[in-house]
């Protein structure tokens, strides 16, 4: 397996997982009144499918650049141990959620602010607008994981946002 079909491969999961995380997004912007027991089992459901995935990804590859996929287990098992928690316990995952994604987002942030330094070094000169979008992703999940707002609605409605944003970036 060549680098240019390794990152092919990567590529595709990283606009795969953007879409979804945009459609996620869109449906509890639209709709941030629905049932949140049955939004806590559909991210479960995800989050189960997604952590399947990057485990199967991970005894799948050939370990020819094994430093491209070393997170894929842990985060995989970690992802599905996260989707079973979120599909059985739901009441709890309820209050839980702004911080849940909170977390998620302000997470994806720093890792998009450690793909800017990367890009820096590269000498890529739009690392300075992605180190931007990073940082603002920070700032986003941060909010939502204190909830300064109080309406739990309303921070369904700013996680939907967020996971639009962080969709696109």
């Amino acid at each position: 397996m060549d680098i240019k079909s390794v990152f092919e491969r990567i590529r595709s999961n990283w606009i795969a997982s953007s879409i979804a995380t945009i459609i996620i997004g869109l449906i509890l912007l639209l709709f941030p009144t629905v049932t949140l027991n049955f939004i806590s089992y559909c991210l479960g459901a995800v989050a189960l499918v997604m952590g399947v995935i990057r485990t199967v990804r991970y005894f799948q590859q050939d370990h020819t650049y094994p430093f491209l996929f070393q997170s894929d287990l842990v985060v995989g098992l970690i992802t599905i141990g996260l989707g079973i928690f979120m599909m059985t316990q739901p009441k709890t995952v309820i209050s839980l959620i702004p911080h849940i994604f909170g977390i998620l987002v302000a997470g994806c942030g720093v890792g998009n602010i450690l793909r800017a330094m990367d890009a820096k070094k590269a000498g890529l000169s739009q690392w300075g607008f992605l180190l931007g979008l990073a940082i603002i992703s920070v700032v986003l999940g941060l909010l939502i994981m204190f909830n300064p707002f109080g309406a739990l609605e309303l921070v369904v409605t700013i996680i939907g946002g967020g996971l639009i944003y962080e969709g696109a970036t």
